[in-house]
Formats: C-alpha cells, sequence, structure tokens
C-alpha cells in the first residue's frame, strides 16, 4: 500500500536525522527507489498498490529459495546475499525466503570474514541480479488509482528524504506529484478531488483529502523555500474551516456542500493512516506560525479538546494527533533566516536546517533581495534582514523573539534550548 510506504519512509529518515546511523537513510532510499520503478505514473503521481499475491499464489513474486540464490549468483556472490539477506534451506515462509536484513553489511561482513569494501560490491552484484531475474516473473496487478490522501502522504516522505540527504531530484519529484493533484485533482473552486484514474477525476474529498495536501505542501516549502506552497496550504485550510467544520471545535469527514449522509461523522482515530483532524491540527499549528495568525492556533487547541477524552485514555489510537499536541504543548519555535546567494554562512544554515532532526521548529527562508515579496504570504518573514551584512536567523516562540544569531552553531543551540 502506498500510504504504508510512504509513512515507513517517514520514520525512517527520522531515525537517520536522530541517530545519524546511515543504514536508516539508505533504507529510506531503497523504498524511494521501489516507488521510483513500480508505482508512479507517467505524470509523476503514486499508484494505489500492488496485490500480495502472483498466479494465484501469495508471495510468489517476492520470495526465493535457496538453491535458486545460489544458482542465480554463483558460489561467490550467493555467501555474500545468503548470510546477509538470512536465508535457509527451510525458508521462513512457506518453504520459501522472504530476503530480510537483521544486520548491517559490515557486521556480516566481520562474520565472513570478508573486506567490506569486497563485501558491499559482491552485496551490490547480488541485488542487481535478484531483480533482473524477479523482473521477468509474472508481476502483482496493479491498483492503478491515483488516490489524493495517499499521493500527500508520499510526497511529504519524499521532500522529507530529499530535504534531509541534499537530494533536489527527489524533491522534484515530491514537487511533481503534487503539481500533479493541483492540476488533475483540485477543481476551480478549491475543492480536492478523492482519485484519479485513466484521465478521469472523481468524487469530492474528504477531510483526509485537504489536509493532507496542505500538510504536504508545507513539507515541500520547507524543501524548496516556495513561499507558493504556503499560500496552496492556506488556501485549503480556509476550505476546510468552510466546508467541514462541526459544533465540537473539531472537522467533519466530510464536506457540507458533498452528498448528503445520515450522519456527518468526526474522526480522531489514526488507524492504519493518519486521520483527517490530526492532519488538520498539524497544518494549522504550523500555518499559525507562518501567517502569524493565533486563530489558527485556536483551531487546533478545539481538535485537541473535542477529542480530549480520548486522548487521554486511549492515546496511542491517535499517534498521529499526539505529534501535533506534543509540538503544541512543546512551545512552536518560529525560525526565520535571510541569507544571501552564493554565501557560505548561509549555506550553512540551510545545511543545518536540512539535516538535524527539530520536530518543534517551523522553518521560513528567503533572500535579502526576495524579503519584500515573500513576506507578503509569509508574514514570519516581514521586518527581517541581514544583520550588518551577514546572514542571520531569527528565533521566535508564541512572538516572543530571541536576538538574533549568524551561525550555525548558535543556531542548533537556540533550537535545542527548550
Amino acid at each position: 500500500m502506498l500510504y504504508d510506504n510512504a509513512l515507513f519512509t517517514t520514520a525512517l529518515i527520522e531515525a537517520y536525522q536522530v541517530t545519524k546511523k546511515i543504514e536508516f537513510a539508505d533504507y529510506a532510499n531503497d523504498l524511494l527507489h521501489y516507488i521510483d520503478r513500480d508505482m508512479t505514473s507517467e505524470e509523476g503521481a503514486f499508484f494505489s498498490a500492488e496485490d500480495a499475491d502472483s498466479e494465484g499464489v501469495e508471495g510468489k513474486f517476492y520470495v526465493w529459495s535457496k538453491e535458486e540464490i545460489e544458482n542465480i549468483l554463483g558460489r561467490k556472490t550467493a555467501s555474500v546475499a545468503i548470510p546477509f539477506y538470512n536465508v535457509t534451506q527451510k525458508g521462513n515462509f512457506e518453504g520459501e525466503n522472504i530476503l530480510h536484513q537483521t544486520r548491517g553489511s559490515e557486521t556480516v561482513a566481520k562474520e565472513t570474514g570478508m573486506n567490506p569494501d569486497d563485501f558491499s560490491k559482491e552485496l551490490q552484484i547480488a541485488r542487481e541480479k535478484l531483480l533482473q531475474v524477479r523482473s521477468k516473473r509474472i508481476r502483482p496487478l496493479l491498483d492503478d488509482k491515483i488516490l489524493t490522501s495517499w499521493n500527500s502522504l508520499m510526497i511529504s516522505a519524499m521532500a522529507k528524504t530529499g530535504r534531509v540527504m541534499e537530494d533536489e531530484g527527489r524533491i522534484e519529484k515530491a514537487a511533481k506529484a503534487m503539481q500533479f493533484l493541483l492540476d488533475q485533482l483540485r477543481t476551480s473552486d478549491g475543492k480536492m478531488l478523492r482519485r484519479y484514474r485513466e484521465g478521469e477525476a472523481r468524487y469530492d474529498g474528504y477531510l483526509f483529502d485537504h489536509s493532507a495536501t496542505a500538510v504536504a505542501c508545507l513539507d515541500l516549502y520547507e524543501a524548496t523555500y516556495d513561499s507558493h506552497y504556503i499560500q496552496i496550504a492556506r488556501e485549503l485550510m480556509q476550505r476546510v474551516v468552510e466546508k467541514f467544520s462541526s459544533e465540537t471545535g473539531a472537522f467533519h469527514e466530510t464536506a457540507s456542500d458533498a452528498e448528503e449522509l445520515l450522519v456527518r461523522q468526526v474522526s480522531g482515530y489514526d488507524g492504519v493512516e493518519p486521520s483527517g483532524n490530526s492532519n488538520a491540527a498539524l497544518a494549522f499549528l504550523k500555518l499559525s506560525a507562518y501567517l502569524i495568525d493565533p486563530e489558527l492556533t485556536k483551531k487546533a487547541e478545539n481538535i485537541f479538546l473535542s477529542f480530549y477524552d480520548e486522548l487521554m485514555e486511549y492515546g496511542l489510537n491517535s499517534a498521529y494527533m499526539l505529534q501535533a499536541l506534543h509540538l503544541y504543548l512543546g512551545g512552536l519555535k518560529e525560525v526565520a533566516i535571510i541569507g544571501k546567494k552564493n554565501d557560505i554562512a548561509t549555506q550553512n544554515f540551510l545545511t543545518t536546517l536540512r539535516k538535524g532532526f527539530f520536530p518543534n521548529s517551523v522553518f521560513a527562508f528567503s533572500y535579502e533581495d526576495e524579503v519584500e515579496k515573500n513576506a507578503k504570504i509569509i508574514p514570519l518573514l516581514e521586518g527581517r534582514k541581514l544583520h550588518q551584512g551577514k546572514a542571520t536567523a531569527y528565533v521566535c516562540r508564541q512572538g516572543t523573539c530571541l536576538p538574533p544569531v549568524q551561525t550555525s552553531e548558535e543556531l542548533v543551540k537556540l533550537l535545542s534550548y527548550e
């Protein structure tokens, strides 16, 4: 499922940010290469899912016998792949092997007595050969629907991964998918539709479609610093307020102008995918910082209050909403950076923001000659300027600002301070 892969990618890249263990970033990139290869449409949007079975057998496309691997790879390369992927004669799934890694390549290289570099080269050869053989098998059926909410989750994951790894190509793919959603699944009056298939966009979007797209725009902004994404997120959340509001302070799953139902549900349950209300709370909080609009913070507060009992008693059922609540209770830091083009200090600031894990902060950036233009969309940038002609970072919390700083080391200290 696309949403599984999106949420897992986000978890992996955040694990890399926190631990600095490169294998987490490698896993995230491997997963996204699969999305590029098998789950991306010609237009750049993402398909929904692949079946688990092919030829009537569950997992047949993905599993291997030990003998098959030995025959394909030969003795030398198989001696690397078999221990690394925990392949056994007995198998781990109905007599076959689902390849899985439980140890790093350096650990397995040491166990096998190989030089780590030689081990990595053989492992890459094994991956390429096995992928080539697998590509000739009969593939599982592809669910080629393009769903707005699931695409938004993957756009967020790609934007975050591209930002952290400073991979412009990955960011461009996220931006291309977002452009598809805005071109094909957003109506002239700003409504998001639910799904696209074979040239046809249909069905009114739910709360999740609108709020997840808004969050994806915010993630794309922090990857590109293109203020256009803030404007789109603002418009989407304004529509949420106009069409999805309820008396409880939270938001209905369906819009007031959608097909009439016996009951318009309000839910904060984060199941296999985040709820629309959880995404809405996150979007409101971040937009409140960018736009310096306390009313948006109140809308997030109302969501939390609406689900107070559920959060207190069954918090793990609303894990994504708890992330938004942590952002709220932790005191959101508002960071504005003004820089110069082709400037080392500016690049150091941007690299720090991209690679660091600062979950309780939002970041706005502008070059000095574009502040006036960008501040019209992002008031957080208003009045910001270079200090003594040097790149400058401003850190505020709930309207109270600390003295500006001019090195990435000083910025990290401010962001780490509770």
